[in-house]
């Protein structure tokens, strides 16, 4: 029973010393070493900072990828791309690539005269089946990218997506580093414009359209034929009128209070064009350039009818049984620039 009990000791004290050489060397260990690398000439590696005032100049390495806005899956858009980028003049080319097949990189000398500021500008081929999102990109590379207004950089009449590339944060080189890098998260929606049309859930009728007060009608319908998990960009929207005299509901204010909406977007001053015989209800600053298009998206879970749209009037003094028809035209644009138009005929009758 005393020998178990003396071993049973032994155990406890070595227990209670180990304890506290722990918590000696805890305490001492952040004294000691600066005083035992001194001593044996040896300097511990500081964590890289940027000086007050230093701006990054040297090699730099720009890695390239592309991600898909559905799923966060990477993209490999290889056949679609021009990407280039730019010294601070604007002019300069810092370097270029040509694909991006989640392996690309751009490597160049950063001079001291860009002043950390570099430009980043990607221009689709014929053959694209993405559309670059200008604004996700750079929040999603914030601490280099901010998106700015597309630019002609090569002069061929088509703009391109263009960013600001901001690499004033970069530390200098450390010792065994011979250049910097960083990666480039751009953001891409895939594109779906083939089949796109429209489907009618309520052309509106009422019996009170002939009478001399004003009543509120919508109509009401969907997009149909987009795979989930694309979308496509919208350069123009209209509302037509191809049936004849049906002008004179607009002139002769049979139809006021016109407004329409797709998805979240709606358009409450729309301009009269006699001349076309139509409400232009919304244009992108210039229709025949990819990258002022409007996105809709078809986004995950969000079910058949994601994108509906309504087109409102009030409308009084109808003939019996007349009706008002209007045609909801919308112009869409590929990602390599070019334009279809998709179209609903809608209905307002008196009854």
């Amino acid at each position: 029973m005393s020998k178990k009990l003396g071993m049973s000791t032994v155990f406890l004290y070595a227990l209670v010393a180990a304890i506290a050489f722990v918590l000696v060397m805890a305490t001492v260990y952040p004294l000691v070493v600066p005083i035992i690398t001194k001593l044996l000439g040896i300097a511990p590696t500081p964590p890289a900072e940027v000086p007050p005032g230093y701006i990054y100049s040297g090699n730099l390495k720009v890695n390239l990828n592309t991600y898909d806005l559905y799923d966060d899956n990477v993209q490999n858009p290889d056949d679609a791309v021009d990407i280039k980028i730019f010294h601070a003049d604007g002019v300069t080319i810092f370097g270029t690539a040509t694909t991006l097949d989640g392996s690309d990189a751009i490597t160049g000398q950063v001079y001291s005269i860009d002043r950390g500021i570099l430009y980043l500008a990607v221009d689709h081929d014929s053959g694209t089946t993405e559309y670059f999102l200008d604004t996700k990109s750079a929040q999603v590379s914030a601490t280099y990218l901010t998106a700015l207004a597309p630019k002609d950089i090569d002069a061929d009449g088509v703009l391109e997506h263009y960013w600001k590339l901001d690499v004033t944060s970069l530390a200098p080189l450390q010792a065994g580093e011979t250049q910097k890098e960083i990666t480039l998260n751009l953001y891409c929606m895939p594109a779906d414009v083939t089949g796109l049309d429209w489907t009618a859930t309520i052309n509106p009728t009422s019996a009170d359209l002939s009478g001399a007060a004003y009543i509120d009608l919508t109509a009401e319908g969907y997009m149909t034929a987009v795979t989930e998990g694309t979308g496509f960009k919208v350069v123009r929207v209209e509302l037509t009128l191809p049936t004849a005299g049906n002008e004179t509901y607009v002139e002769d204010g049979k139809v006021k209070n016109v407004w329409v909406q797709i998805g979240t977007n709606r358009w409450t001053v729309l301009t009269w064009q006699p001349a076309q015989d139509r409400f232009l209800v919304w244009a992108a600053t210039d229709v025949t350039q990819e990258v002022y298009g409007k996105d809709f998206f078809y986004a995950r879970g969000v079910g058949t009818t994601w994108l509906t749209y309504k087109v409102h009037i009030q409308g009084a003094n109808f003939a019996a049984l007349a009706s008002w028809n209007p045609t909801l035209k919308i112009t869409v644009i590929n990602p390599a620039g070019t334009i279809s138009t998709i179209t609903e005929a809608i209905t307002f009758t008196d009854t």
